[in-house]
């Protein structure tokens, strides 16, 4: 997710089958994450965060807080910063708006707030809160769900910085194996500041559904240009409760 309101609209959708066998439960997520590349800038950027979620999930509906752990390191020829703290808070509201019909169609929708947690002066954040709203189409056809998503989050600006507002918009496949989904998505949004390129990315990952109490997550991002990261992974926990 980085340090920002949202890479990609995060609509959960390897979720579902899990959602329907809970029928609604608490959960507790723990994220590893590891993100770099130098995005177009003269800046390379190495970030770790560890971000545990405590959410609610339904097989329509689904809250959840992200309070994460970041441990940033950014070099520029011969020096190099680095920063370690709390990062920005995320609220994330989500949900079926059209339940899946007998042809396999279904759309989704979310929205999102990252509150300004995150030390500035550490570079963990921007010190300021962002916005945004993400909606999904979803279509089963011959054993997979292909889905076509998009967003807009409003950014906030701090003194003296002028960011743009992103638009986001992404494709995606996932099949069901079993216990296990598997998903690719190729994902776009616009750059925050003027002159840099629109990051383009592809993901790869899974999720497993060991038992009714536990799951793991895993997923690789790689930037197609050089205004996202060169490579990024996320490997996560989930506990129902």
């Amino acid at each position: 997710m980085g340090r920002r309101c949202g890479r990609s609209p995060d609509l959960r959708v390897f979720w579902p089958a899990a959602a329907r066998a809970l029928e609604g439960r608490g959960y507790l997520e723990l994220d590893a994450g590891y993100e770099t590349g130098d995005f177009g800038t003269p800046t390379t950027a190495n970030l770790f965060s560890l971000s545990p979620t405590l959410g609610y999930v339904t097989p329509r509906y689904n809250l959840s807080v992200t309070v994460p752990f970041l441990s940033l390191t950014e070099k520029t020829g011969g020096s190099s910063t680095s920063g370690t703290g709390l990062g920005d808070v995320v609220l994330r509201a989500g949900g079926l708006l059209l339940p899946e019909t007998g042809g396999g169609l279904s759309i989704s929708g979310a929205s999102a707030v990252k509150l300004p947690t995150a030390d500035e002066a550490k570079g963990l954040g921007t010190g300021q809160t962002d916005y945004g709203v993400f909606a999904g189409l979803h279509q089963r056809l011959l054993g997979l769900k292909f889905s076509l998503t998009g967003g807009y989050i409003v950014t906030g600006n701090p003194a003296g910085t002028t960011y743009k507002d992103t638009p986001l918009v992404g494709i995606g496949v996932s099949r069901v194996f079993g216990t296990m989904n598997v998903f690719a998505s190729l994902d776009g949004r616009g750059a925050t500041v003027s002159g840099a390129k629109d990051p383009i990315e592809a993901s790869l990952g899974a999720f497993h559904l060991f038992n009714r109490d536990y799951g793991l997550k895993g997923s690789a991002t790689f930037g197609l240009n050089n205004g996202g990261p060169a490579f990024g992974a996320i490997l996560g926990v989930v506990r129902w409760f």
